[in-house]
């Protein structure tokens, strides 16, 4: 399994990736900061999902997994072997006026200490409960269950000009007032186990602070984003992307 870090810098040298790189590198502002602007929510935080990045980076993929595999483990795939996944960017962007604090998982004086679930496969702590991704029929039922939690809640993603990131990392989380988290789709478990799913219509659901954790104030801006998108024939070849997973 690669590092957030190691990741990045292997991604520098691909062309195809060269466009989301200067995001982490520079946290320049994003086009989307106009369609969430940071208001007065009271000195609360206010999370929302860049619908920008979620859609453009969604694609379906074939991968190996193994019996070793933590994805199996922990119950992002539903076996072994080659599964189709359908993986996407989510980013958490903060458009309250105060910053989302989350501090450390290993704090146990910490409040929110019990929200956080030690993963012994990857060596990091989970926030349990913190999203949900599910593809949905038509008619709103499930047709197939994602098994994505947050695990590093931190700055990497600059939405406004006005401020400084306070610095949070993943030993001691938060997202800053007009930055935002970013969920890249080559992250382990950032996916939606479709295998075998038949080819039509469907509807990409994603909420995030499912469990109602974190108090977001007015919650002006949307936990919940969706997307339609059209399946292959399960029996059509895709991407195979077999490349070591990112896990932060």
């Amino acid at each position: 399994m690669l590092s957030l870090k190691k990741f990045i810098a292997l991604v520098i040298g691909s062309v195809s990736l060269l466009s989301i790189i200067p995001f982490v590198a520079k946290a320049v502002r994003t086009d989307v900061s106009r369609d969430f602007p940071v208001y007065d929510n009271g000195g609360q935080p206010d999370l929302t999902v860049d619908p920008k990045r979620f859609v453009s980076q969604m694609e379906i993929i074939d991968r190996l997994f193994d019996a070793s595999s933590c994805e199996l483990i922990e119950g992002s795939v539903g076996g072994t072997g080659y599964r189709r996944l359908l993986r996407f960017d989510v980013v958490l962007i903060n458009g309250g006026d105060g910053d989302l604090v989350v501090g450390s998982p290993t704090d146990k004086k910490n409040p929110y200490r019990s929200v956080f679930v030690y993963s012994p496969c990857h060596n990091h702590y989970h926030i349990d409960g913190f999203s949900n991704y599910q593809l949905l029929n038509l008619d709103g039922t499930v047709a197939a269950q994602g098994h994505k939690q947050a695990f590093c809640l931190e700055d990497l993603l600059k939405y406004t000009n006005d401020n400084k990131s306070s610095g949070y990392t993943c030993a001691f989380q938060g997202i800053t007032t007009g930055w935002a988290d970013w969920y890249f789709k080559q992250l382990s478990g950032q996916w939606i186990d479709i295998t075998g799913v038949p080819e039509g219509d469907y509807i990409v659901h994603v909420e995030i602070n499912a469990a109602h954790t974190f108090d977001e104030g007015a919650n002006r801006y949307t936990n919940v984003i969706e997307a339609p998108i059209h399946l292959p024939d399960p029996r059509n070849k895709v991407t195979i992307d077999n490349s070591p997973a990112a896990v932060d």
